[in-house]
């Protein structure tokens, strides 16, 4: 004849898995302490583990902060200083239109 399996209550199990958290104890000790299987106290310990975990990554509201003003970006330039007899050249371009400066800098170094 089959032998019926044996069930344990909640406030069993949660014992035993106190018992296996305290430092110093052994699951394997426990468990024969409990006339236990190792291997049932280790899946009740995964099962308690997993449901812990998956009550803590519940959805938690958040209130997102106001937009931070972005700062203007002023637009690239190209910056020249040329020496000269009477003093230094300064030359700033926007640099998307560089080859205008390219050619003003060219008619002006002739």
């Amino acid at each position: 004849m089959p032998q019926e399996r044996r069930s344990y209550s909640k406030s069993f199990k949660a014992q035993v898995i106190a018992e296996c958290a305290q430092p110093d104890s052994s699951i394997t000790n426990v468990a024969l302490t409990h006339n236990l299987n190792a291997n049932l106290v280790h899946k009740w310990i995964r099962a308690y583990t997993q449901k812990n975990l998956a009550q803590q990554t519940a959805f938690i509201p958040v209130k997102a902060a106001p937009p931070i003003a972005t700062q203007q970006v002023l637009p690239a330039t190209i910056r020249v200083e040329v020496p000269h007899s009477k003093g230094v050249v300064v030359v700033s371009w926007p640099a998307e239109c560089a080859a205008a400066c390219s050619a003003f800098l060219r008619d002006l170094l002739r």
